[in-house]
């Protein structure tokens, strides 16, 4: 790079990226290069005679060559992107790193080859005024971390790792040394909770679909601070879809499917309208999660879009304006997939942090977001997802089903008295069942030769009868396992 190396190292290390974006820029990195298994470890070391902290990312993905290692540690080298890598301008790595440490290290191996290294120093660019790697580590940069990196890699047939010291930015965020603890703590939850929200499609396992229809299996195991069991992150899904159960305190949700023409394709953009359970449903350690891996924006702000690419996301929350921030609507969240063909259209930026609707999305998201919907069978009339998110964050959730039937509405026949008035005076309604000729009655029901009970773990305030329904001599039914009776109702089950 030719410029004026010394202030455009100041420039780079004065980006402003937090630090979990950084590890996620470096998972993303990892997942390219075909790794399952991805530690994040994050601790501290003297560095050059003082305290300072180390961030390390370790994969076990298929290394790069030798003579390739240089390119990956430069600004911006060319080359082919596959349209399913999270990577797209080869300066996230390197730019990402150096806003949060002064030292960026890669060490790499191929299979059964040797470690390789490449250093982007600060310290380097400083004395020499100009942007150069180095090969080989000066006495005072062989760190706890740069040797907790080679043993980590020396395990492993191959890999990558990249090493973070040297970090300018946390030591003025930790405060004095009686806080040290805590604060990292605090760190340790944005970061772990950050990405097990990014990267939840790769902890679950997902297909990534290509342009001509094609599909690649991926999924990772995530794990921080150590490589047992204990370790691993568990996937945070903001949309709770867990706890789409039936019922009607469960979550609530509307598939839709926008088009964007780009100039020469147009492309299908799916969408989802999710109305979570609300707060009491979803369970503090949900809400907890949530909130720290947005900083402590506070829950209410996590209403909004959730935008992915190629199922990882990239840019929430919040509503691109086009719907207002409402504290009634905590329970309102949209989720949004683009493919990487519309890069430029979404005017992806290289942090890959925020991207852009284009306009023609945004007149469409705009009109369906005043659409009405039925959003479940005892919902008694349609409403906009705004109204429906209100009235459930509000605790309104009205059950017009009898009280052992949870989110089905029973198709029951009208059966009429002499007068014409219905049983018990008051009109049932028939649901796809025609009501039967007058003074006739009902068939006998069918005899019961055995019980079938279903298990669903429904909402822990939902009913313990989800429902209920004959099929032929058997009486089905399914119960709520999350409802606190449940456990005793089985007991006295197995006592008659």
């Amino acid at each position: 790079m030719k410029g004026q190396p010394r202030r455009e190292l100041e420039r780079e290390l004065a980006l402003n990226y937090n630090l979990e974006q950084v590890v996620a820029d470096l998972v993303d990195n990892s997942i390219d290069a075909g790794a399952e298994n991805i530690e994040i470890i994050y601790n501290e070391e003297v560095y050059d005679n003082r305290k300072s902290f180390y961030v390390i990312v370790v994969d076990d993905g298929k290394g790069i060559p030798g003579d390739k290692i240089s390119s990956v540690m430069n600004f911006g080298a060319p080359r082919e992107y596959d349209e399913l890598e999270l990577g797209k301008f080869g300066v996230g790595m390197k730019s990402s790193s150096l806003s949060q440490a002064k030292e960026v290290t890669l060490l790499s191996k191929v299979a059964n080859g040797e470690i390789n290294l490449r250093r982007l120093s600060s310290e380097i660019v400083i004395e020499q005024d100009r942007w150069t790697l180095i090969p080989t580590l000066r006495n005072h940069m062989n760190t706890d971390a740069i040797s907790i990196a080679k043993s980590k890699l020396e395990g492993r047939t191959s890999g990558s790792v990249v090493v973070l010291e040297d970090m300018h930015k946390l030591k003025y965020r930790v405060g004095n040394e009686g806080n040290r603890i805590a604060y990292l703590q605090s760190e340790y939850g944005h970061i772990k909770d950050y990405l097990s929200l990014v990267f939840e499609r790769y902890i679950e396992g997902t297909n990534l679909k290509r342009s001509d229809g094609s599909a690649v299996r991926r999924k990772i195991n995530l794990f921080f601070n150590g490589d047992s069991e204990s370790n691993r992150l568990e996937k945070l899904d903001p949309f709770c879809r867990n706890l789409k159960d039936g019922s009607v305190t469960g979550t609530l949700s509307r598939e839709l499917e926008l088009s964007v023409d780009d100039g020469s394709k147009i492309h299908t953009i799916p969408v989802t309208i999710w109305i979570t359970p609300n707060d009491k449903d979803r369970g503090t350690d949900y809400d907890k999660r949530m909130d720290r891996a947005a900083r402590f924006r506070g829950i209410s702000e996590l209403q909004g879009m959730y935008i992915y690419r190629n199922e990882r996301l990239i840019d929430f929350p919040g509503w691109k304006k086009i719907l207002k921030h409402d504290p009634h609507m905590t329970c309102l969240r949209w989720e949004v997939h683009f493919p990487p063909q519309l890069d430029h259209v979404f005017q992806l930026d290289p942090s890959k942090r925020e991207i852009q609707l284009p306009r023609q999305l945004f007149d469409a998201m705009t009109k369906i977001s005043r659409n009405s919907y039925m959003w479940h069978s005892d919902d008694t009339k349609s409403v906009n997802h705004r109204a429906r998110a209100r009235a459930r964050q509000g605790g309104k959730d009205k059950r017009n089903a009898p009280a052992n039937t949870r989110g089905i509405r029973p198709s029951l026949p009208v059966v009429t008295n002499r007068q014409g008035s219905s049983s018990g005076g008051q009109a049932l309604q028939a649901t796809g069942t025609s009501a039967p000729s007058r003074n006739t009655a009902p068939p006998p029901p069918q005899a019961l030769k055995g019980v079938k009970i279903n298990k669903l773990a429904g909402s822990i305030t939902g009913q313990l009868f989800i429902s209920e329904r004959q099929e032929g001599d058997k009486l089905s039914v399914t119960l709520n396992t999350k409802h606190a009776l449940y456990k005793s109702f089985i007991e006295e089950i197995k006592k008659q």
